[in-house]
């Protein structure tokens, strides 16, 4: 069974000859590196070394147009202080380049700032989307592979890079209708691009890319969320489910389920990566939110360290979740550098063995 397929029938709840074998996450440069000293081919990514399941995603910018210049301001020997595309100074290590280790400065301090920086978010602005939508729509919707949409950044995210985390959180006591405005640019951005992508591709999710927890519950409360999210979401929401695309989805790590019954109920039907180490158990998810939630991830990234009886027991432990369907297990989180090659193989080889027998459909997407 092909890929799409597979990945479209397993969130419906439907028979399924193996589970498909995806990564949510992207892979760390460091892990990477020492992946390549322990037999991962050079030039090989690890999805193709092992045979997994690609997913497609349809490149979009959600960011400020045009974007900041990136530029070096200083650095030592462990790493560098730069301007990113959003405006944000931030520090990056050496060894692993492509992440964040520490924000220096944010953007935006008050209303005279972001006056100046939501010029930067026209929806019609120039490389929104990609040159030739039609042709990559065309190549997308005949692809074997699931296709989604991923808004990143979205709110929180976007707040957070903007801002800095406690100016954000409490902006929302201190500048509320800063934040009101921004987070209506910021639907009017994304609502501007959702329809231009679904006028053209069959899309199998779409995730909100926000990252709103921690590991100890969300950032915010749910009252906030409703005041702040809902007025603006729910457009874009109400978009895709017109559209058909089947699965809605709230991308976030850390502890979220205080917001899941909100999510539920406003139109979201799935969340991935299911932090285990944030209390965020697909099993138990299953049983307090029935099949209305669809799942992805919870495969505990400590288990990777451990291997390999913690990797049996780890599937052991998810076995009812993915009996019942309309969950895709895989890693919780960016796979851990300290975790070894062979942990890596060794998990993906044993999800590959699982045969699910999903019950009878009851939930259709």
């Amino acid at each position: 069974m092909k890929a799409r397929m597979l990945f479209r029938r397993v969130m419906d709840y439907q028979a399924v000859d193996r589970l498909p074998l995806v990564a949510f996450e992207p892979y760390e440069t460091a892990g990477l590196d020492r992946w390549r000293s322990e037999g991962l081919p050079v030039g090989v990514s690890p999805q193709d070394a092992l045979g997994m399941d690609a997913i497609l995603g349809v490149p979009v910018d959600l960011g400020p147009l045009p974007a900041f210049e990136r530029h070096t301001l200083w650095q030592d020997s462990t790493g560098w202080a730069e301007i990113d595309s959003m405006g944000a100074t931030v520090y990056r290590r050496r060894e692993a380049p492509a992440m964040y280790y520490g924000y220096i400065d944010h953007p935006v301090k008050g209303w005279e700032d972001w006056a100046r920086y939501r010029e930067r978010y026209r929806p019609d602005a120039a490389g929104r989307l990609p040159a030739s939508l039609e042709t990559l729509a065309a190549e997308l919707n005949a692809s074997d592979m699931p296709v989604g949409l991923h808004l990143f950044p979205f709110f929180f995210r976007t707040g957070f890079y903007l801002m800095g985390m406690e100016r954000f959180l409490t902006a929302f006591h201190d500048m509320p209708d800063l934040l009101h405005d921004m987070f209506e640019r910021l639907a009017c951005v994304a609502l501007a691009v959702i329809r231009a992508v679904l006028a053209n591709v069959r899309l199998d999710f779409v995730t909100f890319a926000e990252d709103l927890a921690y590991r100890g519950g969300p950032h915010i409360s749910p009252k906030t969320y409703a005041a702040f999210w809902l007025p603006y979401q729910q457009p874009i929401v109400e978009e895709l489910r017109r559209h058909g695309v089947p699965l809605i989805c709230l991308w976030s790590s850390g502890n979220i389920d205080a917001l899941l019954p909100l999510l539920l109920e406003s139109g979201f039907n799935c969340t991935w990566p299911v932090e285990r180490a944030a209390g965020m158990d697909p099993v138990a998810l299953r049983r307090r939110y029935g099949r209305d939630l669809r799942l992805g991830g919870g495969i505990d990234k400590a288990a990777l360290i451990a291997w390999p009886e913690a990797i049996d027991r780890e599937l052991g432990h998810l076995a009812p979740a993915i009996a019942d369907g309309g969950y895709v297990p895989a890693i919780d989180d960016m796979v851990p550098p300290e975790a070894p090659w062979c942990h890596y193989r060794y998990c993906i080889e044993a999800l590959r063995k699982i045969r699910p027998s999903f019950p009878t459909q009851e939930t259709p997407l």
